[in-house]
């Protein structure tokens, strides 16, 4: 249906995962890179070490935004997907969600947030539910980077509803593998926490080697392969990423100190900002067609006549 693959073709220009940056796009990102370089390096770096109050409450409300803002921007994924039938977006869409459902299982086993050793687990089960995650979610980036430029045809024309349902159900249960790993097989892996405050000595190299390495190669294939706006916010959001490793552990390495709580806050900035430009570009996109609905309505008052 050679009609039905140009009007495919001429769609996809309209959507975020195959508009192309604009200079603005690019100064926003850089601005807001810049912006959180200066304000986690120069005004909380120093004071990172500091020791602060342990406030169960604000990983709950971390791990609840985190959920609602991951979720959102699955869905919204999931939607474009099924009219682009993009595997490579179905592939970052499912990555946000398997984000969503990891974020549950690390609230839910975190120690003294809704029990006191977490509701099930052990110590090192959230701390093995957070490498997951950042791994998990650099791996999905990497996918999305290797297949997006796929054309229709080959990511499936068959049925696009059907194949965000299988996606959906592979990646919950690919969540919920993780999950099982992280609670029953935590015997088997190192050890992160010394207890539940206190990381563990070999915490840089289990930990912030693997999701530095990750987010490193994320960057370099969306930077080779860059064309859309998608890409250079998923590149900008694999670099929020990789800023969290160092003040994750450097200079205390301990939950609740001011880097601690730092990282939290880029985490939730980073998982807001694809969703942001979504709802961006849709409001925008929306405007544009109900400009074009009002520009025409004279015409068709005029033909009335």
């Amino acid at each position: 249906m050679p009609g039905l693959d140009a009007s495919v073709g001429a769609e996809q220009h309209f959507v975020l995962s195959n508009l192309a940056p604009g200079s603005t796009q690019k100064r926003i990102a850089l601005a807001i890179v810049l912006g959180l370089l200066i304000a986690l390096y120069l005004i909380t770096g120093p004071f990172s070490g500091i020791q602060l109050a342990q406030l169960n409450a604000f990983v709950a409300i971390y791990a609840t935004a985190m959920f609602v803002t991951d979720s959102i921007t699955a869905i919204l994924l999931y939607a474009q997907s099924s009219i682009l039938r993009s595997r490579g977006v179905l592939v970052i869409a499912s990555g946000y969600l398997f984000t969503a459902l990891i974020v549950v299982l690390y609230l839910l086993t975190f120690p003294g947030v809704m029990a006191p050793n977490g509701i099930f687990g052990g110590v090192q089960t959230s701390a093995w539910l957070y490498v997951i995650w950042h791994n998990g979610f650099a791996l999905f980036v990497i996918a999305y980077a290797l297949t997006k430029d796929e054309s229709p045809n080959r990511a499936g024309r068959g049925g696009a509803s059907g194949n965000v349902l299988w996606a959906v159900i592979g990646t919950v249960l690919l969540a919920a593998a993780a999950g099982t790993v992280a609670t029953s097989g935590t015997e088997l892996l190192p050890k992160l926490m010394l207890n539940p405050v206190r990381f563990a000595p070999n915490w840089p190299y289990v930990v912030g080697t693997p999701i530095a390495s990750l987010c490193i190669a994320a960057i370099l294939i969306l930077w080779i392969r860059r064309k859309t706006v998608l890409d250079l916010w998923l590149m900008v959001v694999m670099f929020l990423y990789l800023v969290e490793v160092p003040l994750s552990w450097y200079p205390s390495p301990t939950r609740f100190s001011t880097g601690w709580y730092a990282v939290r806050v880029v985490g939730f900035i980073s998982s807001s900002l694809v969703l942001t430009v979504l709802l961006y570009e849709i409001t925008k996109l929306y405007a544009k067609l109900l400009s074009a609905v009002l520009g025409q309505r004279p015409e068709r008052e005029a033909r009335l006549l």
